[in-house]
């Protein structure tokens, strides 16, 4: 495997035997959805035929899934989306394989991953291969039912066969039943055969304490896990919102006195550090983009957090000028102007975390859009309730990414904005925070010329 600006590409070198010439043969692998399509077949066999589990296969460049065959939620391949951090940690960072459970988009699966290597021996992307547990604890429950049918089919047959057999065995029976149908709502228990019942009896009990015992067992284990990840989790988080909020701070200083210096008010600036003045601006309004939206994500994602919906008598006025107010600079810079028009009137929400969505919306349509251009925010009443939409002209984006934008750390790969960097969390904090308000949110565009998104309240108090 090489990493070449294409992105990771198969290499193969072949030597011809009679002039000694060396030919490289390199194959790009990103959205080679077919290929591992193929794979899946020849290891897997056709999907959908049988009762075999649901297979997947990715080809990961670094922790972006380059070509794969998992879907999203919309049916769209998820080209673009990341790995874990936790096997991110384990398969990039520290080139060892990972052969467990991992959550992969919305479903659990049995997963393994293997780190792919450069000639030099740096780990460069990875290969992942996974079958969707549901299959498996599916089957448990299918092996259970049928052993309850089993179970109740013999109550009959004995009774029906044999009136004075029928009341010896009638008891241990009953308790295997009432045990059996115990274990059909999670809370297994073993059950006592008296030693006098008949044998058949006495061996169904002994059977049934032996899955009973490997039901428990397989779901603590299963509890464990989920425990576990759930703790992983809350410890990132927690981490990641101390990092982010210790980070904003310095940041934020740094970027005042370079502005100080970059404005002359400290003495003229030379014409040959203004270059490396505005590459040090940009590096560190990037850095702080990046610490406030971490320490954002980590409170949206914090346990207990909800918005705190009161009534808001102007939308335009309470919420909008002021998002307006601070993407004012950064219009400026390019040249751009932002512009308000129509009323959506009073609304009930959070005016911090509306603000918040603001403020991602247009520092996107700024950073994104066209210089020079107009961004044009409209206010209006929609059929749910108080509608804001923000429009900016520029690239956009495809049609049929449109649908993964709101996804979290999920960024569009398209050569015209390439260089502009982002972090993936801000439209997915839109949709985080719009609909912790019993909102809605949406997009739309033309691909090389415009692109819009929406947002909608509901007209009466949120839930």
């Amino acid at each position: 495997m090489v990493l070449l600006q294409r992105g990771l590409c198969l290499a193969e070198g072949r030597r011809d035997a009679t002039t000694g010439a060396v030919t490289l043969a390199v194959r790009p692998l990103r959205d080679q959805n077919g290929l591992v399509d193929q794979v899946r077949e020849v290891i897997f066999g056709p999907q959908g035929e049988g009762n075999a589990p649901r297979a997947t296969l990715t080809i990961f460049e670094g922790d972006v899934r380059i070509a794969t065959n998992v879907v999203t939620a919309s049916g769209e391949r998820a080209v673009g989306t990341r790995a874990a951090p936790e096997v991110t940690a384990r398969v990039l960072l520290r080139g060892e394989p990972w052969n467990d459970r991992a959550r992969v988009l919305d479903r659990w699966t049995i997963a393994s991953y293997e780190p792919i290597r450069a000639a030099d021996g740096d780990v460069v992307g990875m290969l992942y291969a996974g079958l969707d547990e549901e299959f498996y604890t599916a089957e448990g429950r299918r092996s259970l039912t049928l052993f309850l049918a089993s179970t109740a089919a013999l109550t009959l047959l004995v009774s029906a066969a044999v009136g004075g057999i029928a009341r010896r065995v009638a008891g241990p029976l009953r308790t295997l039943t009432a045990a059996a149908e115990a274990s059909g709502t999670g809370a297994p228990r073993p059950i006592a055969v008296e030693p006098a019942a008949p044998r058949e009896i006495r061996i169904l009990g002994e059977t049934f304490n032996r899955m009973a015992g490997r039901i428990e067992a397989h779901t603590a284990e299963l509890e464990a896990s989920r425990a576990k990840a759930e703790k992983a989790l809350g410890d990132y988080m927690e981490v990641l919102g101390f990092v982010a909020h210790e980070l904003k701070s310095p940041l934020a200083g740094a970027r005042m006195q370079l502005g100080t210096i970059d404005d002359g008010y400290v003495g003229e600036v030379p014409g040959a550090m203004k270059p490396p003045l505005a590459a040090l601006r940009r590096a560190l309004d990037y850095g702080l983009e990046v610490a406030q939206s971490f320490n954002q994500l980590s409170r949206a994602e914090g346990e207990g957090f909800k918005a705190r919906l009161v009534e808001i008598k102007d939308l335009g006025a309470e919420v909008v000028r002021i998002a307006m107010a601070d993407c004012a600079g950064a219009a400026a810079a390019r040249g751009m102007s932002v512009v308000a028009e129509g009323e959506a009137g009073p609304a009930r929400g959070d005016p911090d975390l509306l603000r918040v969505v603001l403020d991602n919306l247009l520092g996107n349509a700024v950073k994104y859009g066209r210089e020079g251009s107009t961004v044009r925010i409209t206010l209006r009443r929609g059929a749910a309730g108080p509608r804001v939409e923000v429009r900016n002209e520029g690239v956009g984006v495809c049609a049929d990414k449109l649908g993964l934008l709101f996804e979290k750390f999920y960024r569009v790969h398209d050569p015209a904005t390439r260089t502009t960097k982002g972090t993936g969390i801000g439209l997915y904090l839109v949709r985080r925070f719009v609909e912790l308000q019993g909102g809605t949110v949406g997009v739309e565009g033309e691909y090389g010329s415009w692109i819009r998104f929406w947002f909608e309240l509901p007209a009466g108090p949120a839930h």
